[in-house]
């Protein structure tokens, strides 16, 4: 499914691979993509569920279970390929994820040849905490989610090149379309996701 590819190229030496959520390569995923792009970057989109195939937000339950029946987070093993054969195009390849995205970023962590990597409100991270990243990680996670969030903190803070931010918030906070959103911390959200890749794009 890593095959169908949303890009933004204009021969950039930074790639950035962005890793949706379980409603596909929806209208917030596409302006992330562009936002990126406009900032430089050059931007790799793999479309997870299948060619162009998107859920609204009140289809929740059906795209989890769609993801969950037709994708899965062993998805893991197709994007790392993808950012392996990215690295031999570019000097830097760094992979931002949101959600079930974020939860398959992290797993990239591990064994991959990426440079860094931003995890947006990964719930389901804490179903692999034995990932050890090898790069930079940034992970992002809202204050008010469906898991104990200091608890996963404290587990994971723990770990080498591991940075973690916990904004007052709720899942999806960064998403514009989201009624989670909250402009106050997603404008919180960019300047730390800047600052983070400030210090290691060099």
């Amino acid at each position: 499914m890593v095959d169908n590819l949303i890009k933004y190229i204009h021969k950039s030496n930074i790639a950035i691979v962005v890793l949706h959520e379980i409603y596909g390569a929806n209208n917030f995923i596409k302006d992330v993509c562009q936002k990126y792009y406009k900032d430089g970057y050059d931007v790799f989109c793999p479309e997870l569920l299948g060619d162009r195939k998107v859920f609204s937000y009140s289809e929740s339950q059906e795209a989890y279970g769609f993801f969950i029946d037709n994708v899965g987070f062993d998805i893991y093993k197709q994007v790392e390929k993808l950012i392996n054969d990215l690295k031999s195009e570019y000097k830097y390849v760094l992979v931002i994820g949101y959600s079930v995205g974020a939860t398959i970023a992290w797993r990239c962590s591990e064994d991959s040849l990426c440079d860094g990597i931003v995890c947006c409100y990964g719930s389901r991270i804490r179903d692999y905490m034995e990932v050890t990243p090898k790069c930079p990680t940034l992970l992002v996670f809202a204050k008010h989610d469906s898991f104990d969030v200091d608890s996963i903190f404290c587990q994971l803070s723990r770990k080498q090149n591991v940075q973690i931010e916990i904004l007052d918030a709720n899942h999806g906070f960064i998403d514009t379309y989201s009624k989670n959103y909250s402009d106050v911390q997603a404008q919180v959200f960019s300047t730390k996701e800047k600052s983070f890749l400030d210090k290691y794009l060099v």
